[in-house]
């Protein structure tokens, strides 16, 4: 008996933990497992096809909001081409109706809900068997047409009884994130999530944790997620297994989803001589609102929150992820603006903005009428109204948080968006993402594709446009984030320079000048003056990026470029150099 375990991931970086326990826990000399794990991006056809030439005989799809669509498009054309077939599947899209599921699908034959581990051995070694499954716990299964529902299985307590999901040849991991959990549950009970419906939170041993750590790092891996819903609940063990990842020196780069509120002084002092570039982490504020997150039963200390995220932000040394959420109960479009600058001005690395999902099992799907829900019928089940933000406020934030991934997640104009917010917004993010956003609206940007140069001349335009009086700033701060982020030859349409017509021979003269090469540029001591162009360019500025004034006499900066990210590796102002 041969059987597929399978699923369509979001993207080709990403890796399932799902199928990786699945496959340890249920060998068996009995049947053959392979594996298959496919991407959404790819035609269903040629998925279709890879699965069918597999032979399986049976075929386990583990199921999800972005996949669910798919998946069951292709269960339903493949039990027409093999309709001998049998198919399971499982994950969270199919646990908490799959009843319903399997009457609007009569090519499937088996969902397991839950925690699949046991459930899915058993009820494959039954099937092997021909055996009855009716005592097997955690799973639903149509037969001739009737539906039955076994009871739910019993959470697995001893987590230490499920194989480690990695070890071995992990070279199918080397180019993906590789995704890890420590425990299961949350110590939350947040009426928007999953995690909510399951109380407590159950810890892998450490002596475990640790071993598979170590075999990670020192197999190279790019980059572990875990995705322990709260890494910090248990703050000892968490110090414990951050000290062990630091010890192993590896260069494996680590993400924890963690709760800045319950960081202590002592896990803040630990924090802060943590390697730079080491840890990522991803804080979920989702609102400042009091009503909204007393309405979804979401604790929060917001002036601890805040505290501890300046202070890490101070260190340095940790990427921070805020994440928001549009369309809570009790928070109307003014309401959400002011969470959104309470965020911004944290001044995190990335704010992710969602947008609600009302999940199936949640409590807020559940009580959906209480605050009148509108949301959309099929996955990702996104919140579409409510009785406190209308479908047009949604629409315009989805294109703020549009403008937000290009002009603030991505880094590539961080002094020229900060100078325009304090400076022109008098510190509102949330009026300028917002006005921004109209204009991106009003010229159909929104509707095509750009190049990166293209982002940069929108801007300067806006400014242009509607706040004339501080064009020329906004163009020497543009022209500075441009070239700091990027080597180039020439600059956006629309971004002006100010260079002297004598420009590249000042460059030269500093570059035949040993002394300066000496000083500024020790790297190209060996290098012929066209060699070191290469990496270099001159550009005069009517700002000073160090102390963020503007300057009636343009000066020159010189930046360096490191040749393979083609980013400037630093810049240095020429002034005192050249006496210009």
């Amino acid at each position: 008996m041969k059987i597929l375990l399978c699923t369509l991931n979001a993207k080709y970086i990403h890796s399932s933990l799902a199928l990786a326990y699945l496959n340890e826990f249920c060998q068996s000399d009995r049947w053959e497992i392979e594996v298959k794990e496919l991407t959404i991006n790819e035609n269903l056809e040629d998925i279709m096809a890879e699965i069918y030439l597999s032979r399986p005989d049976i075929i386990c799809f583990s199921v999800y909001i972005w996949n669910i669509t798919p998946v069951l498009e292709i269960c339903r054309d493949y039990k027409k081409v093999a309709p001998e077939s049998v198919i399971i599947l499982g994950g969270p899209e199919v646990s908490y109706d799959s009843a319903q599921v399997l009457a609007d699908n009569p090519c499937v034959d088996y969902i397991v809900r839950g925690e699949g581990e046991y459930s899915l051995k058993e009820l494959l070694q039954h099937i092997y068997d021909n055996a009855s499954v009716a005592e097997v716990k955690g799973i639903s299964y149509q037969v001739k047409n009737q539906i039955y529902e076994n009871p739910d299985r019993e959470l697995i307590n001893n987590l230490d009884t499920i194989p480690t999901p990695y070890y071995g040849d992990i070279t199918y991991y080397k180019d993906r994130t590789i995704y890890y959990e420590t425990s299961r549950g949350c110590p939350f009970n947040c009426s928007y999530c999953l995690s909510s419906t399951i109380r407590g939170v159950r810890f892998f041993p450490l002596d475990r944790v640790r071993k598979d750590l170590h075999f990670l790092i020192n197999q190279g891996v790019r980059e572990v997620k875990f995705v322990d819903r709260t890494f910090n609940c248990h703050e000892k063990r968490a110090i414990e297994l951050m000290r062990f990842i630091i010890d192993e020196k590896g260069t494996t780069k680590f993400h924890f989803e963690i709760c800045a509120d319950l960081l202590s002084d002592e896990m803040m002092a630990f924090l802060k001589d943590v390697p730079p570039g080491l840890f990522d982490f991803e804080i979920g504020i989702q609102s400042t609102c009091p009503a909204a997150l007393e309405t979804v039963q979401r604790k929060m200390d917001w002036n601890r929150l805040s505290h501890n995220i300046k202070a890490l932000k101070a260190y340095d040394n940790i990427h921070l992820h805020l994440d928001l959420i549009a369309g809570l109960p009790c928070e109307d479009y003014t309401t959400f603006a002011k969470s959104f600058n309470d965020v911004y001005f944290l001044n995190p690395d990335v704010i992710q903005l969602g947008f609600l999902k009302l999940l199936k099992g949640s409590k807020i799907r559940d009580e959906f009428a209480i605050h009148g829900y509108k949301f959309q019928e099929k996955p990702p089940y996104q919140v579409l109204t409510n009785n406190y933000i209308s479908y047009g406020e949604l629409i315009e934030l989805t294109r703020v948080e549009d403008i937000l991934e290009r002009y603030f997640n991505s880094g590539n104009m961080a002094i020229s968006v900060a100078y325009i917010i304090n400076k022109i917004y008098s510190g509102n993010a949330f009026h300028f993402y917002e006005q921004f956003a109209r204009y991106w609206e009003e010229h159909g940007y929104f509707k095509i594709g750009h190049r990166r140069e293209a982002e940069y001349t929108f801007l300067q335009n806006f400014v242009n446009d509607y706040h004339g009086v501080y064009a020329a700033q906004v163009n020497e701060r543009l022209k500075y984030d441009y070239l700091i982020s990027s080597r180039s030859y020439t600059l956006p349409e629309n971004i002006h320079s100010c260079n002297p017509v004598n420009s590249n021979e000042i460059l030269n003269s500093c570059l035949r000048d040993e002394i300066f090469v000496d000083q500024y540029l020790p790297q190209f001591k060996t290098k012929t003056i066209r060699e070191m162009k290469k990496q270099l360019r001159i550009e005069y500025f009517r700002f000073d990026a160090v102390k963020g004034t503007d300057l009636t006499t343009p000066v020159p900066v010189l930046f360096v470029y490191n040749p393979i990210t083609k980013k400037a590796q630093k810049a240095i102002y020429l002034k005192d150099h050249i006496g210009n």
